[in-house]
């Protein structure tokens, strides 16, 4: 690639510095910003805010956008993960593990098309002829031409702390492209309509004012068109009931599995991803079932997604069963039965 047209594109992706975080550790928080980002996704944020190219920081920023959201657990393909969004992107990294080295970026433009009914049937008939300008991705069957390639290839995420971008860091912030480059209404809401791009992570589209190519708001859009009540995650090896429960409420809970185990510990995450240990032994039945566990949620808990997890004291196996919790209705403190056999965990 022509490197003065690659120096060109880095000039028009980075515009004015944005706000300065407030605080250097924990939760990065920014003036006249409701949300701060998340502990678990900090130090994230932070290897991104170096432009590995041009140096420049206060990338994050304008890669990701603001925080729109605090973290939640919620179900991507019906695995559990826990997510935050942001103005462009919602990070997300699995809910029992939450190294920075496992935080991914949600495929937001597949999901913001399936929204729109516009889902590509994948992979597309590629073109006849390619333009020396153009860079075609056979994965997918879209090209990529001009500045939609230059910005494409001028930016990434950070994932060796090494200078420039290698495709893999691009794939990981952009994805690959999933339609051609059409005029569409401006990101903005009006009536406009600008060259655009859709990737499986994100939407390119010239700024109607800057004549730059711009990062649209996907996350927020994607966050703004979702169901009120989301999937809960796949229950693995644990039978919960009710599976929505009011704050208040009691929960049953029985694990499987555990043959060569003598107890098990058992703990719930709240919706917001933090932990705490419930109960340090849940002795066995026949079969490796756990006893039934009665879980008291707290009055004031955090609405969404909770897990209940039962761990083999000498397996160390994990089971984990998700539940809803919602603020309406009466609080039903008497612990359900288990009626429904116990599925067995993979």
């Amino acid at each position: 690639m022509n490197s003065r047209l690659l120096i060109r594109a880095v000039l028009l992706y980075i515009l004015l510095s944005p706000s300065i975080p407030m605080h250097a550790a924990g939760p990065i928080c920014f003036e006249d910003v409701a949300e701060c980002v998340d502990t678990r996704f900090a130090e994230f944020w932070r290897r991104n805010d170096r432009h590995a190219i041009s140096g420049q920081s206060g990338n994050a920023a304008r890669i990701f956008g603001y925080p729109i959201g605090s973290a939640r657990i919620e179900a991507v393909d019906g695995v559990a993960v826990l997510a935050q969004p942001f103005e462009r992107v919602i990070m997300q990294q699995p809910l029992v593990n939450t190294d920075p080295a496992n935080i991914t970026l949600q495929m937001t433009g597949r999901e913001r098309l399936t929204q729109l009914n516009r889902a590509p049937t994948l992979p597309a008939k590629p073109p006849k002829t390619v333009p020396p300008d153009c860079r075609l991705f056979a994965e997918t069957g879209f090209t990529l031409c001009g500045e939609f390639r230059n910005v494409w290839e001028s930016n990434g995420l950070n994932l060796d702390n090494e200078r420039d971008y290698t495709d893999a860091e691009r794939i990981a912030l952009f994805g690959l492209p999933i339609s051609a480059v059409s005029r569409e209404p401006a990101a903005d809401g009006s009536t406009n309509r600008y060259l655009t791009q859709w990737f499986e992570r994100a939407r390119l589209q010239i700024d109607g004012v800057t004549r730059q190519i711009i990062v649209t708001p996907l996350g927020r859009e994607v966050m703004s068109n979702r169901l009120n009540l989301p999937p809960l995650p796949r229950n693995l090896g644990v039978m919960v009931n009710p599976a929505t429960l009011t704050a208040g409420s009691t929960l049953a809970a029985r694990g499987s599995g555990y043959s060569h185990d003598r107890w098990v510990s058992v703990t719930v995450f709240r919706a917001d991803g933090t932990s705490v240990l419930v109960a340090e032994q849940v002795n066995l039945t026949s079969g490796g079932f756990t006893e039934t566990y009665c879980y008291l949620t707290p009055a004031d808990a955090i609405p969404g997604i909770w897990a209940i997890a039962f761990d083999g004291i000498d397996s160390g196996r994990r089971t984990i069963g998700f539940f809803r919790v919602v603020t309406t209705g009466e609080p039903n403190r008497a612990c359900p039965e288990m009626i429904t056999p116990v599925p067995r965990g993979r």
